[in-house]
């Protein structure tokens, strides 16, 4: 009995250990780019926040968890890797997109309009509970 135990527990520790390496070090862009993002909705199951980034203006390093971005007004973004390369992305207003887990990066508007994108990171939703429907006014 105390060896299916200690199997337990060590499987267990190599499976969190597993999971830890494959997760990179999460920076919240909330934090490190504060005049950049302001969270609207803040729960277990989802985290929602503008994204504004005005001509000429640049990020700090960061990270995403998966994400639905939904483009309010579109503009001409250079994205950096951690690596040193870069691309340039044309984001199209009224356009909605679904991406992974982003890693290390950074975002510059290289354009002459703001861009504002809501973005919605998805948490936890499999197991999120059925509720009652409430009216809104």
């Amino acid at each position: 009995m105390r060896s299916i135990i200690l199997s337990v527990i060590f499987n267990l520790a190599v499976t969190t250990l597993v999971a830890a390496q494959q997760q990179p070090n999460h920076i919240d862009p909330a934090v490190v780019s504060p005049d950049i993002y302001t969270v609207l909705l803040d729960n277990e199951h989802v985290r929602v926040l503008v994204y504004r980034i005005l001509p000429g203006e640049k990020e700090a390093w960061h990270t995403h968890p998966p994400k639905v971005a939904y483009i309010i007004s579109g503009g001409t973004l250079r994205i950096t890797e951690e690596d040193g390369d870069s691309f340039v992305v044309e984001e199209d207003s009224d356009n909605v997109t679904w991406m992974n887990a982003v890693g290390r990066h950074f975002g510059e508007n290289i354009g002459t309009t703001p861009i504002r994108i809501v973005l919605v990171e998805i948490r936890s939703l499999a197991d999120a509970p059925f509720e009652e429907i409430v009216k809104r006014d």
